[in-house]
């Protein structure tokens, strides 16, 4: 891609669990990217974390009572994500802990600052479980539907070409009759008009 669109600028990179690999956190921070990977379960993760903090099959640590912690805030510039105890309440517009059986003698309850060298991987910015996170990946859905109809409805992997040239010609013939249907879809849709006219 670099070769073809040198001048092109990369910010963002979404990602399925597949490539959810050191490597691809490592060459994004070195190239200023934000990753968007979505976890692979099976890569593993530290089994405790700050001494009693475990974290989640998601990358968001758990209070010793086994409860995801809030995110509290991200500190790029110290290179860190602050999370705050689950159990936290505003009374009066105080915050305060009122866990049972508190963890912490602090007001705010416990505090864990995740750092992010410590594992990338895991520890990501933005947060997996931040607003953020999810508006930017739920654009992969797009993506993976482009690919489903070049690959499926227009064949793409039906050819049998044995040189590049003809794989290019292939899916450059594909990616104009994907531009054909987007043309040919009709301005609004039947489905937004009948709301409209039951409202």
């Amino acid at each position: 891609m670099k070769q073809m669109l040198p001048d092109a600028v990369v910010k963002k990179l979404l990602l399925d669990s597949a490539h959810d690999a050191m490597p691809y956190y490592d060459y994004c921070k070195a190239n200023g990217i934000t990753p968007f990977i979505d976890l692979n379960r099976k890569g593993g993760r530290p089994r405790v974390y700050k001494d009693d903090i475990t974290i989640g099959s998601d990358g968001i640590p758990l209070c010793p009572k086994g409860f995801p912690m809030k995110q509290a805030a991200v500190e790029p510039k110290k290179g860190r994500i602050k999370y705050r105890c689950p159990k936290i309440t505003c009374k009066g517009g105080t915050p305060q802990c009122i866990c049972e059986d508190p963890c912490s003698d602090a007001k705010y309850g416990r505090n864990v600052h995740l750092i992010l060298k410590d594992n990338p991987r895991l520890f990501n910015n933005p947060p997996r479980d931040s607003a953020e996170w999810k508006l930017e990946y739920n654009a992969r859905t797009s993506a993976e539907r482009c690919n489903k109809r070049e690959k499926i409805d227009y064949k793409l992997e039906d050819g049998r070409y044995r040189s590049s040239m003809m794989w290019y010609c292939h899916l450059f013939a594909i990616m104009m009759c994907q531009h054909f249907d987007a043309w040919t879809l009709p301005k609004s849709s039947p489905l937004k008009d009948l709301f409209e006219q039951a409202a």
